[in-house]
Formats: structure tokens, C-alpha cells, sequence
């Protein structure tokens, strides 16, 4: 009697994620964002963060994607260090940070309660905080953005990337919320044991560096009438990245005046890196669906990109 065995059936294609926020995933913190030509005003916000943990189409033995409790320590722990703290972004090319460490000893343990701060901003603006009430972040800019990305190395290195891959977890997301219905969200595969860094230890990754995921361009300004932070700038400072982006193309154009041309206008819009500065993509394809509805037959067999380009801008 010949006695035939069955191979399991494999599960329907699915996957398995765990979302952990919790009310007491928070931290309470001050910040400004500043960048070339722009500043805020100090000022603070309720920080709320999540952690979300992508797995493969099985749960472990145990029954879990990973255990809540896990995620919950971790989280909680990195929050802690940001409580009631300035956020201070280290890597800022538009910021001159200063720190004067003055150490003192009390009860044979060194703290640095006589150390500071000092921050001076393109616009002249000086700030002194004490050393022991700033967080000194790896970011160029204290946005929910940036911090979405140092909480995502931290937490990481807290769960233990080998001990989440063998889990089979293979992307974690970070969200931060600096207000309701205001959040960042950042997504990263995690890297499995051949992509960690060999002087580290075991199965910790080394933080992620915040300054890969910046763009090196200047930043675009703001929708015209929506803008309007800058007014507590001086007019200099403000108007510092126009003014550059003007001279620029003008160099480019030796024989352009001093007003803008529509061909440096056009430029400008060609390099722009995002929609806020001119009409929607949405808008010019609509100009362009009008000029090609007026357009005859023949002529339409011989319109060419740059005929495009024109019907759009029209």
C-alpha cells in the first residue's frame, strides 16, 4: 500500500505589521527651522511619534510579528531624551553653534551645568541655551521630517536590526506629529546582517546620516500670499536667496538687463524643484489640451517638444 504524503498548503499572499503609537510616545521640545534667507521664531511643539514594522507572510513561532512591549520600551526611552529639551541641529550650514564646556565637580561626578549653547543665525539673531537643556541632533533642520529620520537610527538600534530580521520584519516607518493631522512619515528597509557596519556591534546599525535624504539645493519659496514668517526678517535676509538666483542668472546671460526676462523667467521655472513657485503640472497640461484643440491636422504632425513646452507656459 503505497502511502502518499501532502505538502502543506501555503498561506494566501499576504503580510503581517504591527503600528504601535501610544499616548505616551511623546516628547515636549523648542525649535526653530532656519535655512538659507529664512529663520522662524523660537517656539515649541507636542511631539508625537509612532512606529510602524512591516514583516514577511508569517508570524514567528511565538505567534508575533515582534513583541509590543519591545517596541513600547524603545520608543518610550527615546522620547525621554528629548523631553523638555531644545532641539539642536549640529549639521546646519546656515547656523554658527558654539559650545563652551565649563565642567564642574559635585559629589565626584562631572555634569555640565556651567556649559552652554551659543547660537548666531544669518539674520544676527543670538541665542545662549544652557548645554544640559539642548538635544545636540546629527540634522541639518529641526523639521518633523529630519527628526522622523534620527528617531528611525535610534529606535532601530534600540529593537536590534539582526534580532527584527530574523523575525522576518523587513521595513520599519517612523512618524512624527508635531501637531494633529501635521506628521512626517519616513520609511527605510531594514538592512540585514551583511550591510551592517563591522566596527559596530553586532547586529546595532550605525544612525543613519540625516544629511543624505536633504537636498543640497536651495530651498524654493513659498507660495506667494501663504508666506508669512519672513515678515519678522529683515528685508536683506529675506530676499537673500531672490536676490542670489537673479545675479546667478544674469551670468549666465551677460546680456540680460535688469529686469527679469521671460526666457529667464522660463529658465527659473525649468529648474525649480518643486509646484509651489509656478502653475500646477495639472494647469499646463489643461493649456495645453486648448492650444492643441485649436491646433489643425497638418500642423499638428509637426509640433515639436519645444512647441509643447510653449503651449504650456502660454
Amino acid at each position: 500500500m503505497t502511502t502518499t504524503t501532502t505538502a502543506s498548503p501555503s498561506p494566501p499572499y499576504t503580510s503581517f505589521e504591527v503600528h504601535v503609537s501610544k499616548d505616551d510616545f511623546k516628547f515636549h521640545a523648542a525649535h526653530f527651522v532656519a535655512f538659507e534667507g529664512y529663520r522662524e521664531r523660537l517656539h515649541g511643539h507636542n511631539y508625537k511619534v509612532g512606529v510602524r514594522l512591516l514583516g514577511s507572510r508569517q508570524v514567528s513561532g511565538d505567534g508575533y510579528v515582534v513583541d509590543f512591549g519591545d517596541i513600547k520600551k524603545v520608543t518610550r526611552q527615546v522620547c525621554k531624551q528629548l523631553n523638555e529639551h531644545f532641539l539642536c541641529p549640529t549639521l546646519s550650514n546656515v547656523l554658527d553653534i558654539t559650545t563652551t564646556k565649563v565642567t564642574t565637580t559635585n559629589n565626584e561626578n562631572d555634569n555640565d551645568s556651567g556649559s552652554s549653547v551659543t547660537i548666531v543665525c544669518q539674520d544676527g539673531s543670538k541665542f545662549v541655551f544652557p548645554l544640559q537643556d539642548c538635544a545636540m541632533l546629527p540634522i541639518v533642520h529641526a523639521t518633523a521630517e529630519e527628526l522622523a529620520v534620527y528617531l528611525w537610527s535610534r529606535i532601530l538600534e534600540g529593537l536590534n536590526a539582526s534580532y527584527l530580521t530574523e523575525r522576518g520584519i523587513h521595513t520599519m516607518e517612523v512618524i512624527v506629529a508635531e501637531a494633529v493631522g501635521q506628521e512626517a512619515v519616513f520609511r527605510l528597509e531594514i538592512p540585514n546582517g551583511d550591510n551592517l557596519d563591522d566596527t559596530t556591534v553586532v547586529g546595532r546599525r550605525p544612525p543613519l546620516d540625516v544629511s543624505q535624504f536633504v537636498r543640497t539645493a536651495q530651498p524654493c519659496p513659498s507660495v506667494p500670499g501663504t508666506d508669512t514668517t519672513n515678515e519678522s526678517l529683515p528685508t536683506n535676509i529675506a530676499n537673500k536667496s531672490n536676490q542670489q538666483q537673479r545675479q546667478e542668472e544674469q551670468e549666465q546671460d551677460p546680456s540680460s538687463s535688469g529686469s527679469t526676462s521671460a526666457a529667464a523667467a522660463a529658465n527659473q521655472k525649468s529648474f525649480c524643484c518643486c509646484d509651489s513657485c509656478h502653475d500646477s503640472f495639472s494647469a499646463q497640461l489643461h493649456r495645453i489640451a486648448a492650444a492643441l484643440q485649436e491646433t489643425s491636422v497638418k500642423e499638428l504632425a509637426t509640433i515639436t517638444a519645444d512647441d509643447l513646452k510653449r503651449m504650456g507656459q502660454e
